[in-house]
């Protein structure tokens, strides 16, 4: 610890309204017990970050003002706390941002991602919009073998549409995907990776990502110009998608994807909603019989690990869907990029 300095600049959540970031000062976090200290490698902006810019109803409630904000990262390991034997100064490392206590009825059923008593690095306490930050050491996962370092932070949102994707059959199914941010664009990436026969992508109206979706292996691409359920249900003949995965936040998306599930279907849902009460036509889950299921994060650690053997196999397509890299620095215009829509994933670098 000698060798780093005493203090840091970081991107920090400071006012309770739209943008409210400063770049402001901050010491150097020191480790605890159990703890490594990473220096930030890279920081990838997610649409969560974007919620807190917006501090729509949702990030009020979560994100305390003065917090460093920013999840989906990567970093070297420069400090070790007490008690750490797995891991060592030099690693390369992605981080698992959900932090549990490993004790709780949810953790001890195996799902530590929903910890009762859970917080969120980089929504809840300090994060990763900033050059260095402490981490509990098993959340620290190892990058897998050959995977560019430059690509490691994209490890959180890929995580998430493998385990949304996960949440009902994949393998020879018919898999549709509302909603093409970067998390819906991994999706479509991931599903025909892991072998679904037909992947439908859904958007609204940004043919950038439309396009890339294409690109990516979408068998059929939908958007304004289309009725959606009628196209759905007309290339499934008539039954609807076996696995829909909700990515948008969209209510009109959601009421969509109930609609054009087929009978005895599963639904999944990773958006978050800036209106956390979106109208839902009930009945059509009720008369579908569909299994319905709230996604959030990554299960520990059998999602990582899925993940890993996609991404040792080169079976994702990173350097597509990352399309931007900025420095630090560039953070507001960062923002400005991922919230106009007009990119993949966008990246700062440290």
């Amino acid at each position: 610890m000698s060798e780093e300095p005493a203090t840091m600049k970081a991107w920090t959540k400071v006012r309770a309204e739209q943008n409210g970031f400063e770049y402001i000062d901050h010491p150097i976090p020191k480790c605890k017990s159990g703890e490594v200290l990473v220096k930030t490698s890279s920081t990838s902006i997610c649409g969560t970050d974007i919620h807190i810019w917006k501090w729509d109803e949702w990030s009020e409630n979560e994100v305390p003002l003065g917090t460093i904000t920013g999840h989906e990262t990567c970093g070297e390991i420069v400090g070790l706390g007490e008690g750490v034997t797995s891991h060592k100064i030099g690693e390369m490392v992605a981080i698992e941002c959900h932090l549990a206590d490993w004790t709780c009825p949810r953790c001890l059923e195996g799902n530590a991602h929903i910890c009762e008593n859970g917080t969120i690095f980089g929504l809840n306490i300090d994060g990763a919009f900033g050059p260095y930050f402490t981490i509990p050491a098993q959340n620290a996962r190892q990058i897998p073998t050959g995977l560019d370092p430059g690509h490691a932070s994209i490890q959180d949102p890929l995580g998430n549409a493998i385990h949304t994707l996960t949440g009902g059959p994949v393998n020879g199914a018919t898999v549709a995907i509302h909603g093409l941010g970067p998390i819906g664009l991994f999706a479509v990436n991931a599903a025909k990776a892991m072998g679904a026969s037909m992947v439908i992508a859904i958007d609204w109206d940004n043919r950038y990502r439309m396009e890339m979706a294409r690109e990516l292996g979408a068998d059929l691409v939908l958007g304004k110009d289309d009725d959606v359920v009628a196209r759905i249900l007309e290339i499934t003949d008539g039954r609807g998608a076996d696995n829909t995965c909700e990515f948008s936040g969209s209510p009109s998306a959601l009421s969509n994807a109930i609609k054009s599930t087929r009978m005895g279907g599963f639904l999944n849902i990773l958006s978050v909603y800036a209106n956390p009460t979106p109208p839902v036509p009930m009945n059509e889950i009720v008369f579908r019989y569909l299994h319905l299921k709230g996604i959030n994060g990554r299960k520990m650690w059998s999602t990582w690990d899925l993940m890993h053997e996609l991404l040792e196999a080169g079976a994702i397509d990173i350097e597509r869907i990352i399309t931007h890299r900025l420095p630090i620095e560039q953070f507001q215009q960062g923002m400005d990029l991922a919230r106009s829509g007009d990119c993949g994933k966008v990246v700062l670098d440290f």
